[in-house]
C-alpha cells in the first residue's frame, strides 16, 4: 500500500566538486529503489536514491528515508528512525 504525494528519487545533485557552482555540477547517478511485498508506505514519504523497502515494513507519514532497515521493520521521521519491528 501506498499513501498519496509520496516521492521515490533517482537521482541527487552532484556537490563534490566545490570549484564549481552547485547550480552546474549536474546530478550524481541514478539508482534504483527496490520496494519489497506486503509493505504499507504512508503519504508523504520520501525516499533518497536507491532504498530497499524490505518486506513487511511499514514507513510512517511524512518520513524521509536515508538509509534501509530490516524486514518487518516500522520506521519513521526526518530522517526515518527504527521505532519497532514487527516481529
Amino acid at each position: 500500500m501506498m499513501g498519496p504525494n509520496c516521492f521515490i528519487l533517482d537521482v541527487n545533485h552532484d556537490v563534490s566538486d566545490v570549484s564549481l557552482p552547485m547550480a552546474l555540477q549536474g546530478s550524481t547517478e541514478k539508482k534504483t529503489t527496490q520496494i519489497g511485498n506486503d509493505v504499507w508506505i504512508g503519504r508523504d514519504v520520501h525516499m533518497t536514491p536507491g532504498r530497499t523497502i524490505a518486506d513487511g515494513s511499514i514507513i510512517a507519514m511524512a518520513s524521509v528515508l536515508t538509509k534501509d532497515f530490516p524486514p518487518y521493520s516500522v520506521v519513521g521521521g526526518n530522517p526515518a528512525k527504527l521505532i519497532k519491528s514487527r516481529k
